[in-house]
């Protein structure tokens, strides 16, 4: 395993809003191909009990979309095991989603990103990233961990789960909440001429 990189496995989730197409890339433990459940395959999590992929997919996706509006959707979720023969990722286990939205749609939010940002338990940053999120009442301003609200929360108790194999970029297990951040994303901006 590579410190800071994505290996071994990483799941890719592909998610649209009426501005554009986006993703979360979440790093894993290493994805193995026997399925327990689903068809995409499974991990050993960290507390050592095999899961299956797309039911631990599933139930992050199931938390994640009160994050994006109603009128967005999550897609696809992909999985990519990295092949040291070759030394690249390859795709290994697809899953067309149709989950839609069930967040605010309220301005403003096109270019607006919502950041959760969390500690792994190796003390490194392991972030998840919502673009075109709506601002609401947050102002920009960082909110500390005793002001997530229901949905963040969801989110951080999910992926810190022993009993999943989310994984931070430094190949340990993320464990604490630090801040929700919200920001003008630039990139974005440039990308739907707002600039």
């Amino acid at each position: 395993m590579t410190e800071y990189g994505l290996q071994p496995s990483y799941v890719k989730l592909d998610y649209s809003t009426p501005f554009g197409n986006h993703s979360h890339t979440i790093p894993t433990l290493q994805w193995l191909p026997t399925s327990i459940m689903g068809n995409m395959g499974s991990y050993v999590a960290w507390d050592t009990v095999p899961i299956d992929a797309e039911a631990m997919i599933d139930s992050l996706v199931a938390l994640l979309k009160p994050e994006i509006g109603s009128d967005s959707s999550y897609d696809l979720a992909s999985i990519y095991n990295f092949d040291v023969g070759s030394g690249k990722f390859r795709p290994e286990a697809f899953k067309a989603l149709a989950v839609a939205g069930t967040g605010s749609t309220a301005s403003p939010r096109k270019a607006v990103s919502q950041t959760i940002n969390m500690r792994t338990v190796g003390g490194s940053t392991f972030k998840i990233v919502h673009l075109d999120h709506s601002l609401g009442a947050s102002e920009f301003d960082k909110i500390p961990p005793l002001g997530f609200g229901g949905a963040a929360l969801a989110i951080v108790t999910e992926v810190t789960l022993t009993s999943n194999a989310w994984s931070g970029r430094d190949n340990t297990r993320p464990n604490g909440i630090i801040s929700a951040t919200f920001d003008l994303n630039d990139a974005l901006r440039r990308q739907y001429r707002m600039v």
